[in-house]
């Protein structure tokens, strides 16, 4: 005779428990475990049941084996908590960079000359050396000259983008191949850089850079699929389980559906397809499908990226007050606000959630402004718009956050004293924008939602790395001395729920995932250690040991 399960609240314990003396079956059991739930009615537990890629038991150990019968995994005191959500990356584009000549590794000019060297001895004579990585601060002004790729190979033409992923540095053939001359103009929402005598000098920032990219060898579809699979399978190293993908192209979400179709997907994924974009392809609105949202669909087509302004390093991030040097300006806007402004409310009416990147202060604020002028014609049709990056906020905007419901989607591993910082924004902008920048603790002091995103491959995609850094303000790596604004620490928890539960809120799926109780998917990471009895100097180096998604275990395979 079957079992009747029924849910009961048990000293503050929920489990599903059977009506009759006989244990229910189930898929796996989780015991001996250190089970960090991120649900504040019950932070804590020490086994889990899953059946059917469901949660159906959460609390101590004797208890669910006394509910539970089914195959057990004995933890040996490891940690569980909910699979991580990157709110911020960009799989196909990184895993397509994966077969490029890849400079990320290089820390000094000589490094990147020798693997440059390296990449180009293994391709054929007319081939393009594509690849990217390159760190913009090795360089006086983020500013590589194209002599020392032509002294490389001369007739080889490269498009080597920058870690940035805002700048592309190119040799002297490809500049001749794009038809880039002292004569060409800049072109909108871009820049030529161009050498004393008025020349190009190599470097191509923002929508310039499609000039020579346009021109490379396109990705056929069976490589965005590889491309998403080998993205995927690194996401599920680092425990992450759901992303939301920040500027998916139409290309992109069909090797995505693909996967689904074929049922060889096993990632939740939220699409925010381009709409404002210097360099992405740009969607229409009608390449939005609202009506994914709330379905248990993996891939869903229900947001929209905007980009508002560029990059500090390419001084073409929007400022409030002119960045410092020889011919001051403020940087650049690529869409001017009230035509921003037009294009958000008509969005928002059309129930269309919005992903901004904004990088300065104006930026930030031109994107706040946007959201307010749409809840004042519209009201607050709660669709969750969040800003990404945010180096810069002037503390007056601070508290528009929690004011318009915006999140702020930060790339914590980015808030460290690194070269970018120190040697790059510092005589840009000065040391006191310097002393305010990646504000997380202040935020979230006013209130703000804080989720996280690694914007990979631009960064690491390791939560664990961004997780120490907006803890500690210093290197994960150890390898950069100092910190930076340490008043602008936050704690554990804090990021803790910035990568599970707050993440799953901006997706729209908060009652799917994002946190270890009964009814919720069981996607799972195992950590070698539990964070919270760790140095946090060490969370870095606790390893992922297993992620599971809807109960399935997808790493190790």
């Amino acid at each position: 005779m079957n079992c009747t399960i029924n849910r009961l609240l048990l000293l503050g314990v929920v489990l599903a428990l059977c009506a009759c003396d006989r244990p229910a079956t189930v898929d796996q059991i989780f015991i001996n475990a250190e089970v960090y739930t991120v649900n504040p009615a019950q932070p804590w537990a020490q086994a889990l049941a899953v059946r059917d890629g469901l949660i159906v038991g959460v609390g101590e150990q004797h208890e669910i084996l006394a509910a539970f019968d089914g195959a057990v995994t004995d933890l040996g005191g490891k940690m569980i908590l909910p699979g991580f959500h990157d709110s911020h990356s960009h799989l196909i584009y990184g895993g397509l960079e994966l077969r490029q000549c890849l400079l990320y590794e290089s820390t000094s000019v000589d490094e990147l000359i020798a693997k440059i060297q390296v990449c180009d001895a293994t391709l054929e004579p007319d081939e393009w050396l594509v690849g990217a990585g390159w760190n913009l601060s090795l360089f006086e002004l983020a500013n590589p000259s194209k002599v020392i790729l032509d002294n490389i190979n001369p007739n080889r033409m490269m498009f080597l983008k920058g870690a940035d992923g805002h700048s592309a540095w190119v040799s002297s053939k490809a500049l001749a191949r794009a038809g880039i001359a002292a004569e060409t103009p800049d072109p909108p929402e871009g820049l030529i850089e161009r050498d004393s005598f008025g020349e190009p000098s190599g470097t191509l920032r923002e929508s310039a850079m499609t000039l020579v990219e346009s021109l490379l060898p396109g990705a056929l579809p069976e490589d965005l699929v590889e491309a998403a699979e080998s993205a995927i399978a690194l996401a599920h190293q680092l425990g992450i389980t759901s992303v939301i993908d920040a500027a998916a192209t139409e290309a992109y979400a069909r090797a995505f559906d693909t996967l689904a179709s074929e049922g060889r997907l096993n990632l939740r994924l939220q699409l925010a397809m381009p709409v404002i974009s210097p360099f992405f392809d740009q969607a229409s609105q009608e390449a939005v499908l609202v009506t994914d949202r709330g379905l248990d669909q993996l891939v869903r087509r229900d947001a929209a990226k905007i980009f508002v302004d560029g990059v500090l390093e390419g001084e073409t991030a929007a400022l409030l007050e002119p960045y410092l040097g020889e011919s001051p300006h403020s940087g650049m806007l690529v869409t001017p606000p009230e035509a921003l402004n037009a294009l958000v409310v008509e969005m928002d009416s059309r129930q269309i959630q919005m992903m901004f990147h904004a990088i300065g202060d104006r930026g930030v604020r031109v994107a706040l402004d946007a959201v307010e002028a749409a809840q004042n014609v519209n009201g607050d049709r709660g669709l969750r718009h969040h800003i990404s990056h945010l180096q810069m906020i002037d503390p007056v905007d601070r508290p528009r956050f929690k004011a318009l419901g915006v999140s702020a989607n930060f790339q914590a591993l980015w808030a460290l004293p690194d070269g970018y910082i120190m040697e790059i924004n510092l005589p840009a902008v000065g040391e006191q924008r310097v002393s305010q920048m990646y504000p997380i603790g202040s935020l979230e002091a006013e209130g703000a939602r804080i989720v996280g995103g690694s914007d990979w491959p631009i960064s690491s995609m390791n939560p664990l790395a961004a997780i120490e850094t907006a803890i500690t303000r210093a290197d994960a790596e150890g390898k950069i001395p100092g910190t930076l604004n340490l008043a602008e620490a936050v704690s554990l928890e804090t990021m803790l729920r910035a990568y599970t539960l707050e993440g799953a809120f901006l997706m729209h799926q908060e009652l799917v995932t994002g946190s270890l109780e009964v009814g919720k998917q069981a996607d799972l990471v195992v950590l070698s250690e539990n964070l919270f009895d760790v140095d946090v100097a060490r969370i870095s180096d606790v390893a992922v040991e297993r992620t599971f998604f809807s109960g399935q275990q997808v790493y190790p395979k």
